[in-house]
């Protein structure tokens, strides 16, 4: 069995909203963890330039105005995030992103609009590079459990505290443990009369892991969209790129 590396960087947005491809980062944080520790973190609180909703301050907190007045610039930022992401990922530590498809995106269209490396080039050029998705592997080691797949969720089933859900700091601090509850998971007793699939990342390479999260993750959303086109919407599509969603390509003119 290939033990755990000592370090592991968390990573988490909070943001103007829900489409990757359109809202802006509000706050960010990467958390160094040890042994389970935090031992260095870095915040942003970022200037989005545009309206931050009611409904998006009401999740993390963060108003236009505290924004507007504290937050730093958007292109400086972004680069700053980037730059520390990549220095994670060049150095070979386990990047963890709960549903990183939405923040490393988000992030990837922030660096494309401020004229900074976008992400995916990034993860081109660092080709050890090992990020992990608790939500992806939540659902890959224990696909029927009933419940929310949330991370305040997953903290809870883990045992992992989270006192303070949607800080960027918090957040990113939590999905670290929670994966490492996982990876360290043989068998899970409370699994009493559902079939679970630990053995798929306990003891595992995590650069395998890494690129087994694109099939799972293809999978999971696959029969999501299957599952949503029969109740709910026959026309539903759900996103199956992991971790990054491919930027869209302008139609060409006739």
């Amino acid at each position: 069995m290939r033990p755990l590396p000592d370090t592991f960087v968390g990573f988490d947005l909070e943001t103007t909203g829900v489409d990757v491809e359109t809202d802006r980062i509000v706050t960010a944080a990467l958390v160094e963890v040890f042994h389970g520790a935090p031992v260095r973190s870095r915040t942003w609180l970022v200037d989005p330039g545009v309206e931050i909703p009611t409904a998006a301050s009401d999740v993390h907190g963060v108003t236009t105005e505290q924004a507007h007045k504290n937050g730093m610039n958007p292109i400086r930022a972004t680069a700053q995030i980037a730059g520390q992401l990549w220095g994670a990922l060049a150095h070979g530590i386990p990047l963890v992103i709960m549903n990183a498809p939405y923040d490393l995106t988000l992030l990837d269209r922030e660096c494309q609009r401020h004229g900074v490396t976008p992400v995916t080039e990034m993860l081109d050029s660092a080709g050890s590079a090992v990020i992990l998705d608790p939500l992806v592997l939540d659902k890959q080691v224990d696909p029927f459990r009933p419940g929310r797949r949330t991370l305040g969720a997953l903290a809870d089933y883990y045992n992992v505290p989270l006192t303070n859900a949607h800080d960027a700091g918090a957040d990113a601090l939590a999905a670290v443990r929670v994966t490492q509850a996982i990876l360290h998971s043989a068998e899970d007793p409370r699994a009493l009369r559902r079939t679970t699939r630990h053995e798929q990342v306990h003891g595992r390479d995590l650069g395998e892991i890494h690129n087994m999260q694109r099939l799972w993750f293809a999978a999971q959303s696959a029969g999501y969209q299957h599952w949503l086109r029969r109740t709910r919407n026959p026309r539903a599509v759900v996103n199956g790129s992991w971790p990054i969603i491919p930027a869209r390509v302008p139609a060409r003119a006739a």
